[in-house]
């Protein structure tokens, strides 16, 4: 018989059970406990056991026969490996976060429960809450007028009354060049290939795919698409694989240059955003689930014993759910480290995506959630974000960290853009939404350069579509990720995995010039505000732009450009140096330094991240007898295994740029290349003087860099 009687509220347990007790403070727990307590009657650990097992029924062969679980928050479960070695295999380090609340089937005002099942009614309820609202309330997000349709388009049909139709079609939205494309209302879907070739259209299958393509050819993630289009009552589904022609060059370079316009369209963008590939699909279940109590077999007698505990037993009710991730939208997130729950948004592609399509619907690993120009909101009510908070003041501050992405990137678009013509007073306002505009352009480099490509010849096309945006906004000229105007200081970017190899080795072709950031294939930072730096900083500029040329490699005059003829003449104060390593990373003065040449010479190893020997301090550049200067390279001058690629055989210059703070800023450059004009150098890096070390003898050098 139970002896769990006079019941507390629902939400808080039963104080007769030792664990529902002990759930106001931290617990820790274990699976054979929570039994115990279930088999004694507590209807509580019977709901939490019960539940458990729904969602992770392989329990103690994933976590041990003792696995820990760690209460907190009166709502927070953790799970843990058990520390005690049951398992056969090694401890695992994963965990697993589950959220709980009980509650009376008769209690009002119970709040929103997301179902665990983002394909569900509730969930596709939500989304059309969002959406409806948007198009009526927006006004930055545009209304629900059909547009253009891109080149070419599937057509769905009419959608599916009982049953989906077996096949779609692929469509040409225009007759011929001179005619306009068709309108309508089309979803645009954003999701990652991870490796994989899905079904793709060809010049050698793109007449069958017009014929009509069989929804059982289509890797999972397109046909999860089709029916969220069916679903929210749209015709047209866009998704790149199949509307462009992959093994034609030229549709492709044109279909880039159009991506823009794509997105910035299209009536919704469908994030397939815990999706790592086509094959694993866009929707998510057994997310979440819903436990009433069961009848132990003695019920009829408690019944009578004890009508409270019964009628507890009758109306208590579990809602148990994976705790909900949610992404760190700020600039300074890493989304490396939630590339395995929202791979997506750990991409390249992706992050261009959702910034140029006005309304994105992502669909998570627990619940969907949405971005607009004017809104970030999830399912559970975990993020909540408007235009309200901090519009007023957009103008006037640093918005970073403080605004929804999609938010900031309009307002930097929008906010300022219709100020009179001359005056004082217009003329400080266009002065005030330049210096936003680049200030949202150095943020997005950064937050850009973070996420993952495949290709590294993808660098720049795979921002070109918000670099379009930013051309007609800025009215500046655009070289392959540059902007002229803030050249020289632009130049002085740096990469930020200093522990880390980088990708590209220095003997090899890069994707873009040296002196654009799109040819590092890293994450960069800028040590100069592309805005300028404030007065109080005493910026000096020594270098001066003599020319900058870059010619595209295609028909998107901001995709990719032919390296090798796009450059930059520079007029600087130049010393010649030489490149050195230490196996001490850390900055040590008067450390002892190798020179790469006497160390390739000798046969030693360069310092290798096995050993964390790779670090800030590792390489730096001399100029005659003084300490060298520590740098970080663009490129791998020396493997993972210390290998060296580069034989130091090229010579080493440096070129004074500017000083601010009493700090001054050269770039690292190697000769590779003479012609009749004089030698040719690509930049490898850059450093920083405190002392100065690095003096010149303050004659200018016209240098060409490519």
């Amino acid at each position: 018989m139970s002896r769990y009687g006079n019941p507390m509220p629902a939400s808080a347990g039963d104080p007769n059970c030792g664990l529902c007790r002990a759930q106001f403070h931290e617990r820790w727990s274990s699976l054979p406990e929570i039994q115990d307590h279930a088999e004694d009657g507590c209807p509580y650990c019977a709901n939490l056991l019960e539940g458990l097992l729904y969602l992770v029924p392989d329990v103690e062969a994933r976590f041990g026969e003792d696995a820990t679980f760690r209460f907190q928050h009166r709502r927070d479960m953790t799970v843990y490996a058990d520390p005690n070695g049951s398992l056969k295999h090694a401890c695992p380090k994963e965990t697993i976060s589950l959220r709980y609340r009980w509650f009376m089937v008769d209690e009002s005002n119970q709040p929103y429960e997301p179902q665990g099942d983002t394909s569900s009614e509730d969930s596709f309820a939500q989304a059309n809450a969002w959406i409806q609202d948007c198009l009526a309330n927006h006004k930055l997000c545009g209304n629900d007028e059909p547009s253009a349709l891109p080149t070419r388009v599937l057509d769905l049909g009419d959608g599916p009354a009982d049953s989906e139709p077996e096949t779609i079609r692929l469509v040409e939205t225009s007759s011929g060049p001179d005619q306009a494309p068709a309108t309508g209302r089309y979803i645009s879907l954003s999701h990652s290939w991870g490796g994989e070739h899905p079904l793709t259209t060809t010049t050698a299958v793109i007449d069958q795919h017009k014929a009509g393509i069989p929804l059982a050819n289509l890797p999972t993630t397109f046909r999860d698409a089709c029916q969220i289009a069916w679903r929210l009552g749209i015709r047209y589904l866009w998704i790149d694989s199949l509307c462009i022609i992959q093994d034609s060059p030229s549709d492709w370079e044109l279909e880039a240059s159009r991506m823009s316009s794509v997105y910035r369209n299209s009536w919704l963008t469908v994030c397939a955003t815990a999706s790592s590939s086509p094959s694993s699909g866009i929707f998510r279940t057994r997310q979440a689930v819903w436990i009433a109590a069961d009848d132990p077999p003695d019920a009829e007698t408690i019944d009578i014993l004890f009508p409270e505990a019964a009628a507890l037993r009758t109306n208590l009710r579990l809602s148990l759910r994976f705790a909900p991730v949610h992404t760190d939208f700020s600039s300074y997130a890493d989304p490396t480290k939630q590339k395995d729950t929202l791979p997506l948004l750990a991409r390249a592609w992706g992050y261009q995506e959702r910034l140029l399509a006005p309304r994105v619907l992502h669909f998570g690993p627990q619940e969907l959630f949405w971005e607009c120009m004017q809104t970030l909101a999830c399912e559970c009510g975990g993020i909540r974000e408007t235009d309200n908070q901090h519009m007023g003041g957009y103008a006037h501050r640093d918005t970073t960290g403080q605004l929804p992405p999609k938010v900031s990137h309009y307002a930097a678009l929008h906010v300022g853009g219709r100020g009179g013509a001359g005056g004082g007073k217009s003329k400080i306002a266009a002065d005030k939404r330049r210096k936003k505009l680049l200030a949202r352009w150095q943020e997005m480099v950064e937050e850009y350069t973070n996420r993952a490509l495949t290709f590294s010849a993808d660098r720049l096309p795979a921002f070109a579509g918000v670099a379009a945006e930013m051309v007609d906004a800025l009215g500046m000229r655009y070289l392959a990720g540059q902007w002229q105007e803030v050249l020289p200081q632009a130049l002085l970017f740096e990469r930020t995995r200093v522990n880390d190899v980088p990708r590209l080795r220095v003997d090899e072709a890069r994707p873009a010039p040296s002196w654009s950031w799109t040819s590092v294939d890293e994450p960069v930072h800028f040590w100069i505000p592309l805005a300028g730096s404030p007065e109080w900083a005493n910026p000096v500029v020594h270098a001066k732009v003599l020319e900058v040329r870059s010619v595209p490699a295609g028909r998107d005059e901001r995709g990719r450009v032919k390296r090798e003829e796009s450059w930059l003449m520079l007029s600087a104060e130049v010393v010649k140096g030489e490149l050195c390593f230490s196996d001490d990373h850390y900055l040590v003065p008067n450390k002892p330094w190798t020179d790469i040449r006497v160390a390739v010479a000798k046969g030693i190893k360069g310092p290798q991240p096995a050993s964390k020997q790779l670090g800030k301090g590792s390489f730096a550049v001399r100029v005659g007898k003084f300490e060298p200067l520590c740098f970080v390279p663009d490129v791998q001058l020396c493997d993972e295994h210390g290998e060296w690629a580069w034989k130091g055989e090229d010579e080493i210059c440096c070129a004074k740029i500017m000083e601010s703070q009493e700090t001054w800023y050269w770039l690292v450059l190697r000769r590779i290349d003479a012609n009749l004009e004089g030698p040719i150098y690509e930049r490898i890096g850059m450093v920083q003087d405190y002392q100065p070390v690095l003096q010149s003898t303050d004659k200018t050098t016209t240098i060409k860099i490519i």
